[in-house]
């Protein structure tokens, strides 16, 4: 039986799956994954990829937390901080489709393992050069190789699970992502204000370079952590790897129930699966590769690329491929623009009461008059970030735990288009009310309103294209939404880093719009309702077909 929820996983948030192998037998698969047992095993793998998306969320935002400090040690004008904050992204763009296809080449694990070491090392080296355009570049690498976790985890922990626990898993995965967001302003707090100096004609060294030193060593860590775990049992099958598969069942039951592997196989016996026994057995692979060389099959999965998204573009899936874009970029657009760049306008607003208390104060009232930091208007550049910093950037993330942990609990029951009709309506009204806030504690009440809202179509976008794509051409439709998403991330941040000292209140009416047309989007989604079966498997042959 083929769960509605099966195929949300094998293409929820992923580009991976954007080729698929012959049959091979999924049914089996799960039930074989099912006979596996819930136990230790589970729990280590839930762990890891719990912790690889915390260190997700982490990087994605770091970049905000250290850029005022960095600013003064660059000499960056507010335009060079825009550069800064929207180069991670568009790294993710170049990196989206590399990762799903070497994903699908050589394996989920391989893929994450070299994604986080290289991560990590390039992580480790941003916090070691003296250059801004050296530090570019390597957060550039680094968000080329961040993309592959937000993408490739979801389906990776998916496959390991039984069919009657993977739903519960992948929300609980969302949650990990938004602790990561919640650890970044605690571990800043700690170590940043720390007077950690050291500075040579050609060299330095801060505390906020100590800050993206530390964090740096987790990604590498963890991808030592992920070689002592087996490759997914579904990937494995679907590529004929029997002897590798066997190997991976065998390490998920001994490790959940404690019984051997002959034990594993009677199991199947007893639940009708003796064909998978015989292969698991026989322990001889029957690749569907086949005999195709890693030159040929990436050419092939190239063409599959091209075709399946030429697809998208053409009837039926025209009018909704469209609609899809057009949300992702606004929601991209607002949300991210504004996560990154919220530290600094903190630090705007205290500057701004500092030196003139008792005024009322908003977003833009501590725009200076120049193309240049809050801090260039004043007499010497002060790397300090003030303690409203952190407690801000804390309350801000933790605004987005409660609606994270609503939104499964009741998405079924409500539906997809009313938490994304509420998300982006509320958003929209809270942005409208910052031209009436008078203090940076009432910018604050609405800022972590804005967040706990709008992350919610952040995380819903992608889940929503498992209800207007078959399975055929899901994985390139999520590939499609995450390349159009990051666009939105690089050209709200440099938007953002051009108009917030001339043209603030411009910026704050462009979000305006974008969110109203998010809200409108959302009504018109074609999402299916209840009962109502998806577009049929034959009409997408067909179209795919058409011009092979």
């Amino acid at each position: 039986m083929k769960t509605r929820f099966r195929e949300v996983d094998e293409s929820l948030l992923s580009f991976m799956f954007i080729c698929s192998g012959p049959s091979t037998g999924e049914d089996a698969i799960d039930a074989a994954i099912g006979l596996a047992g819930i136990g230790k095993f589970t729990w280590k793998i839930i762990a890891i990829n719990s912790l690889i998306l915390i260190n997700a969320g982490f990087t994605t935002n770091s970049i905000s937390l250290i850029f005022p400090a960095s600013a003064c040690d660059f000499n960056l004008t507010t335009m060079d901080q825009g550069v800064m904050t929207a180069t991670p992204f568009l790294g993710m763009i170049v990196g989206s489709y590399f990762w799903g296809c070497l994903a699908d080449l050589h394996g989920r694990k391989y893929a994450l393992v070299i994604a986080l070491a290289s991560q990590g090392l390039f992580e480790l080296s941003s916090s070691l050069v003296s250059n801004f355009w050296g530090y570019i570049f390597f957060k550039f690498l680094s968000g080329f190789s961040l993309i592959a976790q937000n993408a490739i985890v979801y389906p990776f922990v998916g496959e390991f699970q039984p069919v009657t626990l993977r739903k519960k898993v992948l929300c609980a995965l969302e949650i990990a992502w938004v602790l990561g967001t919640i650890a970044l302003p605690a571990l800043g707090w700690l170590i940043i204000p720390l007077n950690v100096s050291y500075t040579t004609n050609y060299f330095f060294f801060h505390s906020w370079n100590l800050f993206v030193f530390l964090s740096s060593l987790l990604a590498p860590t963890l991808a030592l952590w992920l070689m002592t775990f087996p490759e997914s049992p579904k990937y494995l099958a679907e590529q004929g790897e029997d002897a590798e598969l066997a190997k991976a069942l065998e390490i998920m039951h001994s490790e959940n129930t404690g019984e051997s592997f002959d034990a594993f196989l009677r199991k199947l016996t007893d639940n009708g699966l003796d064909d998978l026994r015989m292969r698991l057995e026989l322990k001889e692979s029957r690749s569907a590769k086949g005999n195709y060389s890693k030159h040929e099959r990436a050419q092939k999965l190239f063409k599959d690329v091209i075709r399946n998204t030429g697809t998208l573009f053409r009837p039926p899936f025209l009018k909704q491929t469209l609609l899809i874009c057009v949300l992702w970029y606004c929601v991209a657009s607002t949300f991210f623009s504004f996560t990154m760049w919220f530290p600094e306008l903190v630090r705007r607003l205290e500057a701004f009461e500092t030196m003139f208390p008792g005024e009322s104060a908003w977003v833009c009232s501590a725009a200076p008059a120049g193309n240049s930091t809050i801090v260039d208007s004043t007499s010497k550049c002060s790397p300090n970030i003030p303690n409203e910093v952190f407690q801000h950037t804390l309350i801000l993330g933790a605004a987005c735990l409660p609606t994270n942990i609503l939104v499964p609990l009741f998405v079924n029951k409500l539906g997809y288009k009313f938490f994304l009709v509420l998300s982006s309506g509320v958003a929209m009204a809270v942005t409208v009310g910052l031209f009436f806030v008078e203090s940076s504690t009432q910018n604050l009440i609405l800022s972590s309103t804005y967040e706990g809202f709008l992350s919610i179509s952040s995380a819903l976008v992608l889940v929503v294209i498992t209800e207007l794509y078959p399975t055929q051409i899901r994985a390139t439709a999520s590939s499609l939404g995450v390349l159009i998403g990051r666009i939105g991330s690089v050209v709200g941040n440099l938007l953002m880093g051009h108009l917030i000292d001339n043209h603030c209140v411009t910026f704050i009416a462009s979000n305006i719009v974008q969110l109203i047309i998010c809200t409108v989007v959302s009504l018109i989604l074609p999402l299916k309702r209840k009962g109502e079966r998806p577009v049929s498997n034959s009409v997408v042959t067909l179209v795919i077909n058409e011009k092979i």
